[in-house]
This record gives structure tokens, sequence and C-alpha cells, in this order.
């Protein structure tokens, strides 16, 4: 064990827990509508590249944030599901885990597949076109307030990558 590594460990664990403490803080005090509009109106510059990305990136964000609480709770269920057919998840050597977790993990997969099939067909019924321009009942603009915290966040961001 160097002291490098050591250092290198500590830096990248610390900058894990600081994108999840500062993803929490934005999840748990932004609602979920504005920070699909905010996110769409941050996005905009790309919009370059193809017409609508941004709104389309936006859209893929919020459907992903809207389905982690689901995927918790199915996960929760087959964790109970397992357990009640005897599979204790802190038991056993390494390859008998790995077998455990793959009990979780494909079941996952298959519950997510499905879900996003439905998701699919729901929106291609009510007519979701991705190429279509986006109205809004709420209109977001930046103030000098956003942009001091949009750069203020981005040197912090600097700093912590450097």
């Amino acid at each position: 064990i160097y002291e490098v590594a050591l250092e290198s460990s500590l830096f990248l664990v610390l900058r894990l827990i600081t994108l999840i403490f500062i993803s929490s803080l934005l999840t748990l005090t932004t609602k979920p509508t504005e920070l699909n509009l905010g996110l769409e109106k941050l996005l905009k510059p790309l919009n370059i590249f193809n017409k609508h990305i941004s709104s389309i990136l936006s859209m893929i964000i919020a459907i992903a944030l809207r389905f982690i609480p689901t995927l918790i709770n199915e996960t929760n269920k087959i964790l109970k599901a397992q357990a009640s057919r005897g599979v204790d998840f802190n038991e056993g050597n390494i390859k008998t885990r790995i077998g455990q977790i793959i009990s979780l993990i494909v079941p996952m997969f298959i519950i997510s597949y499905k879900k996003a099939l439905d998701l699919s067909d729901a929106m291609d019924a009510r007519g979701y076109n991705p190429d279509s321009k986006r109205t809004s009942i709420n209109v977001i603009k930046m103030k000098a307030f956003d942009i001091c915290v949009l750069v203020f966040v981005l040197l912090f961001l600097v700093y912590v990558h450097t």
C-alpha cells in the first residue's frame, strides 16, 4: 500500500460522497417538474446539434428520476421474496454472494424492461412526439443569483476534479 494510492482512494471517495450529497440535495429540494424545466433550459445550447435535443435529454433524465423510487420498491420486494426462500445476502463465500446478487439483478432488469415497454406504449398512446416543440405553463428565467450559483458550482467541480 502506497501513500499515493491512499491519497487517490481518499480523493475518489470524497468526490463520490460530494456527488451523492449534491445530487441528493438537488432532488430533495427541487420539484421534478422544476428540475425538468431547468435542465431543459440549461441544455438549450445543445440544440445547435439537434433541433430538440435539450427537451429529449431533459425528458430522459426526468423519466430516470421518476423511476428510481419505483425500482427501489421493486428491489425491496425481490429482497423479501429471496429472504423468504432462505437466501441471505450477508452469508457465504464470494462465489455464493455473486450468485445471490445475480438472483437480484436479473429480475430487476426484467422488471425495468417491462416498465420501459409500458411507458413506451403509454407515450405512444398519448401521441408523444420528441420532435414537436414543447410548451410549459411555468416560465423559468435565469436571474443574476442563478448565474452566480451556476458559476460557483462549476468552479467547485473544477476544483474538486483537479
